[in-house]
């Protein structure tokens, strides 16, 4: 009798010709009406396969897989796109029903266990291994019986219990695959109907296919206090004009503010760095929502450049755009460089608790504040998420913030219904140490 291969032992190819082997049975799987209608089947399949060959198996990974085979971004999110597990799911099901088929029981295995992505071998039976199955079987069933049946009976009881338990595992697979999907899917469609309040937030830009334009500020001839008085934002410093207490202020214009050469010499397009850090949380954020980022300086903006895509506002004081967007708003910035700079109540112009002395030392200064918002601008047509505050401190937490899913939770609470629809703005205050803001707290929330 030919010797008898245990078919429940996993089997490593580890000649070529033995790979090649693997390679002919992956194939005839291939070629069958399970896969060959497929596109995405036979590609992730293929792949696991000669990974493993390769000695690779190990590092198989939902990631890897989604990176290599499906061109996804390498910091995708698994969570929100399961194509890796779903796909890997309809593989094992379709190699169930594949070795399910008499024809094919006695053939080399490939099968793909739950909960791992490296597929195991297992050698082909050799002749009069069905017989050796059924012996094996039918002495199980005889020990349990306490040897009841002949062994005849028992062989034939055996092959039907056998038959009739791959008949229920291939439903139970098909079962679990089946409410799997019915549960992603449930998933999915709960998601859609229930977003997170992060990306409730920023919903308004993300349905919108265009690129974002992020506005950064950038001083060159003007100090911030001129900017913001050339917006006819803040309290007009009286000593700049000792002859006028009340002297009119230009509005802004549509032109970007002018700088001679020898000021982008010598000072360059630089921005601050908490402008920037900023701008890259926010603008990482958008990019692994495959939303593009287009990024402009303050003072070479138009009005026109403003009306191309949904726009992201960085800075307070020093961002003549800002402070033209928050100008009708309730919560805007006040002060003279004099006194102190203040973020101002509309319906309380007396109050002057949120403000930030910036002639202090940096280590001295114990508190900032900042204003966040997210407005449908009718002058651009566009909407508009504005991060300003009056110190460095403040807008670098202010862009924290705004990507940080425990803060948008609070930020919805403090909304109510309507907050992926409303016009809104807020008052955020942070601790600072040396310069550096904690986590910002919400003071104030205005509607619309």
């Amino acid at each position: 009798m030919n010797p008898v291969a245990d078919e429940t032992s996993v089997w490593i190819p580890r000649t070529e010709e033995d790979k090649e082997k693997v390679r002919q049975q992956m194939n005839r799987l291939l070629e069958t009406s399970h896969f060959k209608n497929s596109r995405r089947y036979p590609l992730l399949f293929r792949f696991i396969v000669e990974e493993t060959l390769e000695g690779r198996g190990e590092f198989l990974k939902e990631r890897l897989l989604g990176v290599r085979v499906f061109e996804r971004p390498a910091d995708y999110d698994t969570a929100s796109d399961p194509i890796v597990r779903v796909t890997i799911a309809e593989i094992r099901k379709r190699i169930a029903q594949y070795y399910h088929e008499e024809a094919h029981e006695s053939e080399m295995r490939i099968e793909l266990m739950p909960g791992r992505y490296e597929p195991e071998f297992r050698p082909r039976k050799e002749a009069g291994s069905d017989q050796h199955s059924i012996a094996r079987v039918a002495a199980f069933l005889t020990d349990i019986q306490a040897a009841e049946n002949a062994a005849s009976e028992s062989q034939a009881a055996a092959v039907a219990t056998a038959r009739s338990g791959r008949k229920r595992l291939v439903l139970y697979v098909v079962g679990v695959v089946a409410v799997l999907l019915v549960a992603l899917g449930a998933g999915f469609f709960w998601r859609g109907m229930h977003p997170s309040a992060l990306d409730a937030f920023w919903g308004p830009l993300l349905a919108n296919r265009r690129t974002v334009v992020f506005c950064l500020p950038m001083e060159v001839e003007k100090s911030g206090s001129q900017t913001a008085a050339a917006a006819g934002i803040l309290v007009q410093d009286p000593a700049a004009t000792p002859n006028h207490p009340n002297p009119p202020v230009a509005p802004v214009s549509d032109t970007p503010l002018t700088s001679s050469f020898l000021a982008h010499e010598t000072l360059g397009e630089n921005i601050v760095f908490s402008d920037a850090l900023a701008t890259l949380r926010i603008s990482n954020f958008l990019a692994a929502h495959n939303r593009e980022s287009n990024y402009r300086l303050n003072t070479t903006t138009t009005l026109d450049d403003l009306r191309q895509g949904p726009v992201v506002l960085i800075g307070g004081l020093d961002n003549q755009w800002t402070l033209r967007a928050i100008a009708p708003l309730r919560y805007r910035f006040s002060g003279t460089y004099q006194e102190e700079y203040w973020i101002s109540d509309a319906k309380n112009p007396e109050m002057k608790d949120w403000g930030l002395d910036l002639k202090i030392r940096l280590a001295d200064a114990k508190r900032d504040f900042a204003i966040v918002a997210r407005i449908h601008d009718e002058s651009t047509g566009q909407v508009e998420v504005i991060v300003a505050g009056i110190g460095m401190s403040g807008t670098a937490a202010a862009g924290e913030f705004l990507v940080d899913p425990r803060q948008m939770e609070e930020l919805r609470r403090r909304i109510g219904p309507g907050f992926q629809d409303h016009d809104f703005e807020a008052v955020l205050k942070m601790d600072v140490v040396n310069g550096i803001a904690g986590s910002p707290k919400i003071l104030t929330v205005a509607v619309w």
